[in-house]
């Protein structure tokens, strides 16, 4: 098992990748790369997708 001192140290490499990646997207961009970045988990996981947290079930 990987000290917490270490996996804080990880968890903020991983935050300044992508950080670096995303520092001069426009706003409609990063919406994109985040999307893109996670469909792959929604389907494995058959997570449902909703646009709005006032969206009606």
């Amino acid at each position: 098992m990987k000290a917490p001192n270490s996996i804080e140290q990880e968890i903020n490499q991983i935050r300044l990748v992508i950080y670096e990646k995303t520092k001069d997207m426009t706003p409609s961009q990063l919406t994109e790369y985040y999307k893109q970045s996670t469909e792959n988990m929604i389907k494995k996981y058959g997570f449902k997708v909703i646009a709005s947290a006032k969206e009606k079930k």
